[in-house]
C-alpha cells in the first residue's frame, strides 16, 4: 500500500516458437505474482506486492531468472522436465517503476534500433535514467521519430522539455499520454493475464502425424501448458482427455469420425508431466491409426487441490534419504516428550461469537492423537482467526477481517471520532454483537458476567492504517450500570490485508 511499483519485462519471442505467442506460454509467471500482463512484444510482471512473500527482491529475481530460462529452454528443446539447463541462457529482462520503463530497458538491453538511430546507447540499460532512454524504446514516440528528430529530440527527456500544447498538435495526445504513463504521472490500463477455470487447449500441428511418436511430440506444448495451469492454480490432475482431429474424412470408402478421444486416469493426483508422458506413450502405442492427425485437444477432466507431500522439519543427514528423516508428527512427539507438551502448540477453532474466543491454543501432541488436523496454520501466531465455513447465514461474514490483534487496542477519541494515526472514517456498520452471557464467572462490580460482550463493530479507514475492524463498547441495559458507565470506548481488533 503506497509503496513504489516494481515492474519486470521479458521478451515474448523466447517463450514460444509460434507467432503470435499463446497466453498459455506465459502462465508460468502467475506462480510468482497475480499481476502479469502482455504488452506489445513483452511479458510484464509487477512484483512489489510479493517481494516479502518470496524473501526479498533479490531472491525473487533469482527465482524468476531461473524460471524464465527454463521456460525458454523448454520452448526450444521441447523438454518438460525440471532439469532443463538454464545456465546457458542470459538473464534477459528489463526493470522499472512503470511497465513502459521496464519494456524500454528490455528493448535497450536487446539492442533493438529503428532506421532513425544508428546504434543503441553504450550505457548499461538497468542504470540508464528515464530521461536518457531513446525514442525508439517507447512505441508511441517511435511512430513520430521523424518529427521529433527534426525538433532535436533524441530521448524521453528531450520530448518532455518541449512545450506541451504545440507538441500535442504535432504528435497527438495519445503519444503524450503514453509518455505520462511511462513516468507514472497517469495510471496505465492493462489486461491482466488470468487462468481459465477449466483447462481446454488445442494445438494445430501444421502437418499430418501418422504414428504415435509424432502425436506424442506434438502434444508437448499442451502438456507444458497443463503443467503451468496446475501449478498456478495449485491443483493436481487425476484424469485428462486427449482428442485427435483426423486429417481425412473418409478412407477406403469408410466414414471416419472427426474427433477420436483418449482418456487417461492416474491413481494419485500429480503435477509432474513425466509420468503422464509415459502413460500417454503407452496408450498411443496401442492405438491403431486409421488416418493422420492434424490437430490435438487436451482437456483436464478431473482435478483436485494439490496437497504437497509432508516433509521433515529437520534437514536430512548427508547420505540419508529425505523420506527417512523425521516426519512432522514424530518431531512433535519427540519435542513434546523432551521439553513438555506445552513446547509445541496448535490452534483449535471454537464455536463462539466473540472474535477473541473463536480459537484457543492446545498442545499439539494431544491434538495429533485425538484427530488428524489438516490445514492448520500454527505459524500464523496468536492473531490468526480461522474463516467460517461457507453457507453461514451471517451477512457480515464477508466483512470480517482475516487477521485479529492479539489483544484489542484502545483507541483515543477526539471530537467524538476514534483516532488511530489520525481520525478514522466509518465505512460500514454497525454490526451489533451481544454474546457471552452464559459465562459462569461474574463481575461483582458490574453485576454482569465478566465475559459479556456488548459491542457495535464497524469497518473504518484512513490513509495511514488502511481498512481496520473496530468496535464500540455499549453501556449495559441495567439502570444501575447505565448511571455509572463512562461514555462509549473504542477498540481496534482486526486489520485487513
Amino acid at each position: 500500500m503506497g509503496s513504489a511499483e516494481h515492474w519486470m519485462a521479458w521478451p515474448l519471442a523466447c517463450l514460444s516458437e509460434s507467432s503470435p505467442v499463446p497466453e498459455s506460454a506465459c502462465w508460468w509467471a502467475l506462480e510468482f505474482s497475480p499481476r502479469v500482463a502482455l504488452l506489445e512484444d513483452a511479458l510484464l510482471m509487477e512484483t512489489s506486492m510479493v517481494h516479502r512473500l518470496w524473501g526479498g527482491p533479490e531472491v525473487l529475481q533469482a527465482r524468476l531468472a531461473r524460471a524464465f530460462a527454463q521456460a525458454c529452454q523448454v520452448a526450444v528443446s521441447g523438454r518438460t522436465d525440471s532439469g532443463a539447463d538454464d545456465a546457458s541462457l542470459p538473464p534477459l529482462h528489463g526493470q522499472g517503476s512503470t511497465a513502459w520503463k521496464a519494456l524500454a530497458r528490455l528493448r535497450l538491453h536487446q539492442g533493438r534500433h529503428c532506421r532513425f538511430v544508428a546504434a543503441p546507447l553504450s550505457m548499461a540499460a538497468p542504470s540508464l535514467p528515464a530521461d536518457a532512454l531513446p525514442l525508439w524504446t517507447l512505441s508511441a514516440l517511435e511512430q513520430h521519430s521523424a518529427v521529433l528528430l527534426r525538433l532535436g529530440c533524441r530521448c524521453w527527456g528531450d520530448v518532455r522539455a518541449l512545450p506541451r500544447a504545440g507538441l500535442a498538435r504535432r504528435v497527438g495526445a495519445e503519444a503524450l499520454r503514453a509518455l505520462d504513463e511511462a513516468y507514472g504521472l497517469l495510471p496505465q490500463a492493462l489486461d491482466w493475464l488470468q487462468l481459465p477455470q477449466q483447462f481446454v487447449q488445442r494445438h494445430d500441428l501444421g502437418y499430418p502425424a501418422h504414428h504415435a511418436d509424432a502425436v506424442l511430440q506434438a502434444a508437448q506444448p499442451l502438456l507444458r501448458a497443463l503443467q503451468s495451469w496446475l501449478q498456478a492454480r495449485h491443483h493436481a490432475v487425476l484424469a485428462l482427455q486427449l482428442r485427435c482431429h483426423h486429417d481425412l474424412r473418409r478412407i477406403d470408402g469408410q466414414e471416419l469420425p472427426v474427433w477420436e478421444s483418449l482418456v487417461i486416469r492416474t491413481a494419485q493426483p500429480t503435477q509432474g508431466m513425466a509420468h503422464l508422458q509415459r502413460l500417454l506413450r503407452e496408450h498411443l502405442g496401442q492405438r491403431r491409426w486409421r488416418a493422420p492427425v492434424d490437430m490435438l485437444e487436451l482437456q483436464a477432466l478431473e482435478t483436485v487441490p494439490w496437497a504437497a507431500e509432508p516433509l521433515s522439519c529437520l534437514p536430512a543427514v548427508q547420505g540419508q534419504n529425505p523420506s527417512d528423516s523425521l516426519a512432522w508428527h514424530e518431531w512433535v512427539e519427540r519435542l513434546s516428550a523432551r521439553w513438555g507438551e506445552a513446547a509445541v502448540q496448535m490452534v483449535q477453532p471454537l464455536a463462539d461469537h466473540r472474535p477473541e474466543l473463536m480459537q484457543c491454543w492446545q498442545a499439539a501432541a494431544k491434538l495429533l492423537q485425538s484427530q488428524k488436523p489438516g490445514g492448520t496454520r500454527a505459524e500464523a501466531g496468536a492473531g490468526f482467526r480461522p474463516r467460517r465455513q461457507p453457507g453461514c447465514a451471517d451477512p457480515w461474514q464477508a466483512l470480517w477481517p482475516p487477521w485479529l490483534l492479539s489483544k484489542p487496542q484502545a483507541l483515543p477519541v477526539q471530537d467524538n471520532r476514534p483516532q488511530w494515526h489520525g481520525p478514522l472514517q466509518l465505512k460500514a456498520g454497525p454490526y451489533r454483537l451481544e454474546s457471552g452471557w452464559w459465562d459462569a464467572a461474574g463481575d461483582a462490580q458490574a453485576g454482569a458476567p465478566a465475559g459479556l460482550a456488548v459491542r457495535d463493530y464497524f469497518v473504518a479507514y484512513n490513509a495511514v492504517v488502511g481498512h481496520v475492524w473496530i468496535y464500540r463498547e455499549r453501556a449495559r441495559s441495567e439502570p444501575q450500570v447505565r448511571m455509572t458507565t463512562s461514555p462509549a470506548i473504542w477498540f481496534a481488533q482486526g486489520v485487513y490485508g
